[in-house]
């Protein structure tokens, strides 16, 4: 039985693991930096960065990612490869540690954002995060 995403939060942050205090808390493949520096350079938006979250589906919660420009006080913030990484207080415990790649084959092409809290995930109900397309973000 999966339980609301609210009700997870609020035992969430004592389950994960917290990076320390000034160290990057996702890890960005070369080839996804790649990707996303190649989308800011042709958005032409130097004030872009990479915003990682979670949302609620059917199947439970899954990731995603966005070029943003607007930022919450409350946004746990790192730079990863000179890009700006930024998630909100709420998606955090899900998302820190996780890892963003960019994959590209005949079966698929596009970023995979994968977590080690698995715990947190199964509790909500989730499937593993991935996103696609050829504009570079979710």
């Amino acid at each position: 039985m999966s339980l609301p995403l609210n009700d997870l939060m609020e035992d969430a942050a004592a389950i994960v693991e917290q990076p320390k205090e000034g160290e990057p808390f996702v890890t960005i493949s070369d080839t996804a930096r790649d990707q996303i520096e190649a989308v800011i350079k042709q958005q032409d938006k130097k004030e872009l960065f990479l915003r990682l979250y979670v949302q609620s589906s059917t199947t439970g919660i899954s990731f995603g990612m966005a070029l943003d420009t607007r930022k919450a006080d409350d946004d746990h913030s790192c730079v990863v490869k000179d890009i700006d990484v930024r998630i909100d207080r709420i998606s955090f415990p899900y998302l820190v540690n996780a890892t963003v790649d960019f994959l590209k084959s005949e079966e698929k092409t596009g970023f995979q954002i994968t977590s080690p809290n698995t715990e947190l995930l199964a509790q909500a109900g989730a499937s593993c995060g991935s996103c696609s397309g050829d504009a570079g973000c979710c």
